[in-house]
């Protein structure tokens, strides 16, 4: 039997837990946030370089595991000792009546994007992958109720984790990243590409003009002024009102919003009396 502790006291009880689950996947602790941090782990580096390090008691290679995307050995450093703080503050926090935020929720998925968005830039990430991502870590693709649960407990902003996951993905070097000698003359939202079916895969395949109609068509697609000084701000706060509420019945034209408006009213109205009509 394994005596010592793996890593830390976190790790070793997050896959201890991890592993316990895997024929329970609807229980409460399978959804836990340190057994969720081990399945994203597991879903960046692979299953059995998770394990193997664990099952051999081996911390070198577990972080060795963990640099071969490009992480940074003092990020991980940081990201070890950030798990550890997350652990022992949820077990303080149980001890309450009154739970209080985990301040640490929200780093620890910060490294854990870091680390996929270095496996991007290194090797080849499907859409099916990259969903998975963003399913498990709490962003607003996430379906699981715990998970949703959790986020409302311990962060403000619901999309807060999504929006440093594109705007690391933007920070990428465009011409290293694409393996293009070309410049774009506008600095492209990956998010706002990602609504019209359009990846990173996509744009290392199109030329600079394809690629700035495609930007140009996100800028109409989301109603914003593509000659705009202001037009990337604009664009980001149409996506937030999209999100929220979906797109907006606007042409730009008082009168004609005020008819499309109006058609709506009587459209709406009209629907109603023929339910109660129907009824009656």
């Amino acid at each position: 039997m394994k005596e010592k502790v793996f890593v830390n006291i976190a790790f070793d009880e997050a896959i201890k837990s991890y592993i316990a689950c895997l024929n329970d996947k609807d229980s409460l602790k399978y959804n836990s946030f340190i057994v969720v941090t081990i399945r994203i782990l597991a879903l960046i580096y692979g299953k059995l370089d998770i394990l193997n390090p664990y099952y051999l008691n081996n911390n070198v290679a577990f972080f060795n595991n963990l640099a071969k995307y490009g992480m940074n050995r003092a990020d991980l450093a940081v990201f070890k000792e950030e798990f550890l703080n997350f652990y022992n503050f949820e077990k303080e926090n149980d001890t309450k009546k009154i739970k209080i935020k985990n301040p640490y929720f929200k780093t620890v998925l910060k490294y854990l994007v870091d680390m996929f968005v270095a496996k991007k830039r290194n090797a080849d990430v499907s859409i099916v992958e990259e969903e998975k991502f963003l399913e498990l870590t709490y962003t607003t693709h996430t379906k699981n109720y715990y998970q949703i649960s959790y986020r409302y407990l311990n962060i403000d902003d619901e999309r807060y984790i999504e929006k440093y996951y594109y705007s690391k993905l933007n920070e990428i070097e465009m011409t290293r990243e694409m393996d293009l000698g070309k410049t774009i003359s506008t600095p492209l939202n990956l998010e706002a590409l990602n609504y019209l079916g359009i990846g990173l895969s996509n744009l290392k395949d199109m030329s600079i003009g394809d690629i700035e109609k495609a930007q140009n068509e996100v800028y109409n697609y989301f109603e914003v002024d593509a000659t705009s000084q202001t037009r990337d701000k604009d664009l980001e706060e149409n996506m937030n009102y999209y999100k929220m509420y979906g797109k907006k019945i606007a042409t730009g034209n008082g009168y004609v919003d005020i008819l499309l408006l109006m058609s709506v009213i009587v459209t709406t109205l009209s629907v109603t009396a023929i339910i109660i009509c129907s009824i009656i």
